[in-house]
């Protein structure tokens, strides 16, 4: 029996991120085209905003992958681990001194 690899979760996160961004584009493209007759320029500005929300979800989402991909397995668990404890610490310190 073979092991998932482990770098496909990340990918399958970020192309469905991607996935996402296109998906809000279209319809900010869309919506735009079927509301200008009736909005006019506040529709064309409610699709640019769209279109920044799918352009910050595609920058987002290929960061989050890029960070993600680069840190080996389990340095996320165990730094927070170390954080965990060391607080523990700290406070068992302070209860003690008291």
């Amino acid at each position: 029996m073979t092991r998932p690899d482990p770098g496909l979760q990340p990918e399958r996160t970020a192309l469905a991120w991607r996935r996402t961004a296109l998906g809000l584009a279209a319809a900010a493209a869309v919506a735009a085209r079927v509301l200008f007759p009736t909005l006019g320029v506040l529709a064309v500005c409610l699709a640019a905003v769209g279109g920044a929300g799918a352009i910050g979800l595609w920058v987002w989402g290929s960061r989050r992958y890029r960070q993600v991909h680069r840190r080996p397995d389990g340095v996320a668990l165990a730094g927070f681990a170390v954080l965990a404890t060391a607080a523990g610490l700290a406070a068992l310190l302070f209860v003690c001194r008291r």
